[in-house]
């Protein structure tokens, strides 16, 4: 129970809250308000709560005995599985990058990967990496105490939330983690859709059609055969609508039977025109409506239609009954119509969708032209992680061994679940997806998913052990009650932990929403994303900070404030203690804080998308901002392209690791 105000109409009520710990805080008020002005006998007004109103504090991180505020931070990012064995590999690193002065160090994650060997595909959460820490966690611990000792770093990793290997070994004893046809009944349309699609593949040859595809003429014969082959073949329409002949008679026999519902609603029906009745219907007959849970799952109720049917021919009689089956049929088609034309709008998309998707694949000459459409390289990628069949597997339902893959969607609603009852995304192929990672289904709380919550608290918690940040990887699709759940976890165990993002909303106002609900320390923005100087331009002006010859201000409060105490603060009335004297700071609205980074593991090299020479003035326009700023492992090195974060074998190799990095002139 928070502090209590007493009512008084001479002047503002104050209170304070002290707060000792970094971390993101939320406070409401419960209120009663006056009631109506008025002599007679009023009831008195009931409680009202206010908005939830959110303030963050800042960590307090440290290194050798120095306070690192958040924008003071110099944050090198390295690819993990590329530093070595630890410790003489990641040592030689480490020292090179102590020496240019960075203060923190960013690791993609450093756990056991799946099997497409990518840091973010995580095999097992719970298990570091063994390639590059023979010793596992002790290791891991001693590069910690290493770092923050000799060579004056912090350590920050990824956390990765919504989405775990396709292989990982969890999963086969709990496939409820995921987005399966048991979990989420909706999504068996976009399986059985992802199957046809995977076998139209299979079968170009067959129907005479190219299965490699070498021009814009190819691919359109490929689609061409989509239709008659593929689409018209799986019939998933059949998930759009009314099964008429089923729910007319179903209608038919309840009006017989006298058995109605709704008949009030119903009343005048003999005069409505066809679109009334329809809307009728739809309107409370309909069930269903709202989600694909099987084909010819949305129904009609067959006692609310018996309604219709009375007030149209009377009481049932079996003399009207054919006319009666004639009227329904009629109208449950009318009903169906915008159900087509819904499929119809959903096939469209489908086929576009298709269409870029095999043309990046294939053609375009930013795509990775995967060359023949065989088993390797299918036709597009599938939607699904079908996991495999064994004396574990075999326990659940078959329906629950169909796992749907994580992605992303262009221009998407970061507050939706596209994999959701409400999203059509894996329907549409709208998805980007990963096919190495399955995405992970937590539900509202912890008791809807109890294995999953508990595993990935564990994980967390291991993290927020060793590590003095998380960077949240695809925090945009992270659902934010797991993210804030999560983060208390963490800050349990290191109250003073920075927390950085990588959102893509695409809208500052959502952005606000992250940070504020998850205390973020700052977003990540990236130079190297900038399409043009005026860009770069923007995104420096608006991460330097306060003008030079801006005036600060700071109020003395009138009056005598008790120094922090929280029980004191419970206990106050009104805070009317008395004490020292209060010194009031202004805050004024600032942008969301940023980690601006001249490059990152994600971006083209200024080799690759503008000018080897732009390297250095790139850096040193991030670097002259006010804010917290970062580099990547071959950023300096001015490596040619980028690396490749799957499929690079090779270890890294920087001369700043090989000899002593001093400050000064030096060979360019």
């Amino acid at each position: 129970m928070g502090p209590r105000l007493q009512p008084d109409f001479n002047q503002i009520l104050y209170i304070d809250v002290p707060i000792h710990i970094a971390g993101a805080f939320a406070f409401y008020t419960t209120y009663t308000p006056l009631p109506d002005f008025t002599s007679a006998t009023a009831t008195p007004p009931s409680s009202t709560t206010t908005e939830t109103f959110y303030f963050d504090v800042s960590p307090k991180l440290m290194v050798k005995g120095t306070v690192l505020p958040i924008d003071s931070l110099s944050i090198f990012s390295v690819i993990s599985k590329l530093m070595g064995k630890y410790p003489a590999d990641w040592e030689r690193h480490l020292r090179g990058i102590g020496q240019r002065e960075y203060n923190m160090v960013h690791f993609t994650p450093l756990m056991q990967r799946g099997s497409s060997n990518s840091p973010y595909s995580m095999y097992d959460q719970l298990a570091f990496d063994p390639a590059c820490f023979p010793n596992g966690e002790k290791d891991v611990a001693a590069m910690i105490q290493s770092m923050e000792t000799n060579h004056g770093l912090l350590g920050l990793t990824d956390v990765v939330w919504n989405h775990t290997a396709n292989n990982s070994k969890w999963l086969e004893a709990h496939p409820e983690a995921g987005y399966n046809i048991e979990t989420a009944p909706w999504l068996e349309v976009a399986l059985e859709l992802d199957n046809a699609l995977l076998q139209y593949g299979t079968d170009l040859a067959k129907y005479g059609l190219p299965t490699d595809l070498k021009s814009a003429e190819d691919l359109q014969r490929v689609m061409d055969g989509l239709k008659p082959h593929c689409l018209d073949l799986v019939n998933i329409w059949e998930y759009y609508v009314v099964k008429v002949g089923r729910d007319a008679q179903a209608a038919v026999d309840a009006w017989l039977s006298g058995l109605t519902s709704a008949d009030s609603k119903a009343d005048g029906a003999k005069d409505w025109s066809l679109a009334q009745k329809v809307d009728f219907l739809r309107g409370n007959a309909l069930r269903g409506a709202n989600e694909f849970a099987g084909r010819f799952d949305r129904k009609i109720d067959p006692n609310v239609a018996a309604a219709l049917l009375t007030s149209v021919f009377g009481h049932g009689a079996s003399g009207r009954q054919q006319a009666a089956l004639d009227a329904m049929t009629d109208w449950l088609k009318a009903l169906n119509v915008p159900f087509y034309k819904d499929y119809d709008a959903d096939v469209a998309i489908i086929k576009q969708q298709v269409r870029d998707r095999v043309r990046y694949l294939r053609l375009d000459d930013d795509g990775p032209k995967l060359g023949p459409i065989n088993k390797q390289h299918a036709f597009i990628e599938s939607y699904f992680t079908r996991l495999p069949l064994n004396e574990t597997t075999k326990q659940h339902d078959p329906r629950a061994l169909f796992l749907v893959n994580n992605g992303w969607v262009w221009a998407a609603d970061a507050m939706k679940d596209n994999a959701g009852a409400s999203s059509r995304a894996y329907l549409r192929r709208q998805v980007i997806v990963w096919g190495d990672c399955v995405k992970l289904r937590y539900g509202k709380r912890p008791e809807d998913n109890p294995y999953l919550w508990d595993y990935m608290t564990r994980y967390t918690r291991l993290m927020a052990k060793y590590f003095a940040g998380f960077r949240i990887d695809n925090c945009h699709s992270t659902p934010l009650h797991v993210a804030e759940y999560l983060l208390d976890q963490a800050r349990d165990v290191r109250p003073d932990l920075a927390v950085f993002a990588e959102l893509f909303t695409g809208d500052e106002k959502m952005d606000y929403v992250f940070v504020k609900r998850l205390g973020l320390s700052a977003l990540i923005r990236e130079a190297m994303q900038a399409w043009s100087t005026q860009e770069v331009s923007r995104l420096v002006h608006m991460h330097s900070g306060r003008p030079i010859g801006s005036f600060e201000v700071d109020k003395i409060s009138s009056g005598k404030k008790p120094k922090s105490s929280i029980d004191n603060a419970l206990k106050a009335v009104n805070g009317s203690l008395a004490g020292t004297t209060e010194i009031v700071h202004n805050i004024r609205q600032s942008p969301v804080h940023a980690l601006f980074m001249d490059c990152t593991h994600d971006n083209e090299v200024p080799a690759q998308k503008r000018d080897a020479r732009d390297t250095l003035p790139n850096a040193a326009l991030v670097n002259m901002c006010a804010c917290a700023t970062g580099s990547v492992m071959g950023y300096d090195e001015i490596y040619p392209k980028l690396i490749d974060l799957v499929g690079e074998p090779r270890l890294y190799q920087s001369s700043f690791s090989d000899r002593e990095v001093t400050v000064g002139a030096g060979r360019g």
